[in-house]
């Protein structure tokens, strides 16, 4: 399965980001959010089977929170 982090730059233009690993994807997320303070970006996660079949869905909203050390 591939794992990518669409992005929609002031939830109009997308990009597609990937593939990652999960956790890189979602790292990169929580990157992008920190880059993105006024959160003026649409984040949602997209996952490809080996089929081709797409799976996408949003973050929580404790999903993105910087993870404690």
């Amino acid at each position: 399965m591939n794992h990518y982090l669409l992005i929609l730059h002031g939830d109009v233009e997308p990009e597609l980001d990937g593939p990652f690993s999960i956790v890189d994807r979602d790292r990169a997320a929580r990157e992008h959010r920190r880059e993105d303070p006024e959160m003026s970006d649409g984040l949602f996660w997209l996952d490809i089977e080996a089929s081709g079949k797409p799976t996408i869905g949003a973050f929580a909203g404790g999903d993105l929170d910087t993870p404690s050390s």
